[in-house]
């Protein structure tokens, strides 16, 4: 499968994900920007105001702010399974796509993500006092 550069300095337009037509589906349209939010995220930006947020499967230490990343999926076509999907970073490491969702923005991305975590740690810090 072709991999495909996603230049954020330049702004180079490529691919990005739209609404899915079902849970289990995402259709690809442009992808203008993209950024790193930490070692397994990443906020997708397509058109003026449609963001998804990339949840990756583990932890992907190669990325990193500011970087030049390639991702696995198609320019156009429809994703049905993301988890056989990548990100890969400047060092050709493949970080693998555990769920992409739209989100309203960076803000609601960053909320989701910080949600996320508290959610964790209550889980954490439950099971370690049983």
């Amino acid at each position: 499968m072709k991999i495909k550069s996603i230049l954020l300095a330049a702004g180079l337009a490529t691919a990005v994900l739209a609404a899915p037509a079902s849970a289990d589906s995402i259709r690809l349209v442009n992808i203008n920007s993209y950024q790193v939010v930490d070692n397994q995220h990443v906020i997708l930006r397509g058109g003026v105001s449609r963001y998804y947020l990339v949840t990756l499967a583990n932890r992907c230490h190669g990325l990193r702010y500011g970087m030049q990343i390639g991702t696995s999926l198609p320019t156009r076509g429809r994703v049905f399974s993301p988890r056989t999907e990548y990100i890969v970073t400047r060092d050709n490491y493949r970080c693998y796509i555990d769920t992409i969702e739209e989100v309203e923005d960076r803000e609601a991305a960053q909320a989701l993500i910080t949600e996320r975590a508290a959610e964790e740690a209550a889980e954490l810090e439950a099971s370690s006092e049983s």
